[in-house]
C-alpha cells in the first residue's frame, strides 16, 4: 500500500513537471558584422503563468570600450502583463531600471524612481517579439520605456517598431520566431541573429 501510493507521489511529480513549457532562443549581437555580445532570451509556461526572461551582454568599442548587460524579467497572467522589470548596466553601474507592475486594473510605472501609472491593458510587449510573429498586432508595450510603441507590417514577415522617440528597430521572422533583428539600442545600434 505504502509502495503504492510513493508510486502515485512519484507519478504525479513528473506528470505537474510536464505541465511546465521551455522555450529558450539564442542571438549573436552583431556590430559592423562583427559579433559583440549575444543574448539569451526564454519563455517558461506553467499554471496559467508565462514568464519572460532575456539577458544580454554586449561589449564593443565605439570612442570607448562600453559594457552593457540588459535584463528583462516580464510575467503574463491569462495572456495580460503582470509585472516587467527591466535592468541596464552600462560599465557595471546602473543606467536604467523600469519596472511595471499590475494593481487592481492598472499598472503602477517605476522609471529610474519617478512613478507614474498606465491605465489600458497590456497584452504583448517587446520582449515577446523574440518568440511570436506579431500577426496582426499593431502596437506592444516596451518595458524599457514604460510606452506603447508602434508595430507596422512590412511585408514579407518583416516588422517595424516605433518607439516613442521614433527610433525604429525591424524585426525578421522565420516560421513564426524572431530570426534577425536591427535594433537602436539607444546606447548603441546592433543587428540580432538566431544562432543555429
Amino acid at each position: 500500500m505504502i509502495k503504492n501510493i510513493l508510486l502515485l507521489v512519484f507519478l504525479g511529480g513528473l506528470i505537474a513537471k510536464n505541465n511546465t513549457v521551455n522555450t529558450v532562443l539564442h542571438f549573436d549581437i552583431l556590430h559592423k558584422n562583427k559579433v559583440v555580445g549575444n543574448l539569451q532570451a526564454t519563455k517558461t509556461i506553467e499554471d496559467g503563468l508565462t514568464t519572460y526572461h532575456s539577458f544580454t551582454h554586449i561589449q564593443a568599442k565605439i570612442l570607448t570600450t562600453i559594457n552593457v548587460k540588459y535584463t528583462y524579467n516580464v510575467v503574463f497572467n491569462n495572456k495580460e502583463l503582470n509585472k516587467a522589470d527591466v535592468s541596464i548596466m552600462l560599465n557595471n553601474k546602473v543606467y536604467a531600471e523600469t519596472s511595471t507592475e499590475r494593481s487592481n486594473k492598472e499598472y503602477k510605472i517605476t522609471k529610474n524612481k519617478k512613478v507614474s501609472t498606465f491605465k489600458e491593458p497590456i497584452t504583448f510587449t517587446t520582449v515577446q517579439l523574440y518568440f511570436t510573429e506579431p500577426l496582426h498586432i499593431t502596437a506592444c508595450y516596451s518595458e524599457q520605456d514604460a510606452a506603447m510603441n508602434t508595430l507596422v507590417y512590412l511585408g514579407n514577415h518583416k516588422y517595424k517598431k516605433v518607439n516613442a522617440k521614433g527610433n525604429e528597430n525591424i524585426y525578421t521572422y522565420k516560421n513564426g520566431v524572431l530570426y534577425e533583428a536591427s535594433i537602436d539600442g539607444g546606447l548603441i545600434n546592433f543587428t540580432m541573429k538566431i544562432k543555429d
